[in-house]
């Protein structure tokens, strides 16, 4: 399964990254059906048809891991850029 990883540096408390990454959450379950869920205050899981993977908020970065089914193959380097955008305008 091709893998995604992206890393994107922030400066907020874990508390106010998490409330950015529920608003993106939120965004992206309407627009592409993706759904997570908090584990922990710093981890979150993430799936959809054809991807699964976790939202990790560190002290300086935020980092998604992603893999993707063979079937979304094809807009892996998509699916990358619309996440690098997305946490760009959160926490560029």
């Amino acid at each position: 399964m091709p893998k995604v990883e992206i890393s994107v540096p922030h400066k907020d408390t874990a508390a106010d990254a998490k409330l950015k990454l529920d608003q993106l959450s939120k965004d992206l379950s309407e627009k592409y059906g993706l759904v997570s869920k908090w584990i922990s205050e710093t981890e979150a899981k993430v799936e959809r048809s054809g991807a699964s993977g976790t939202i990790k908020i560190g002290a300086s970065a935020i980092t998604v891991f992603l893999d993707l089914s063979f079937a979304l193959t094809p807009i892996k380097g998509t699916v990358e850029a619309k996440i690098k955008s997305e946490l760009a305008k959160l926490f560029g």
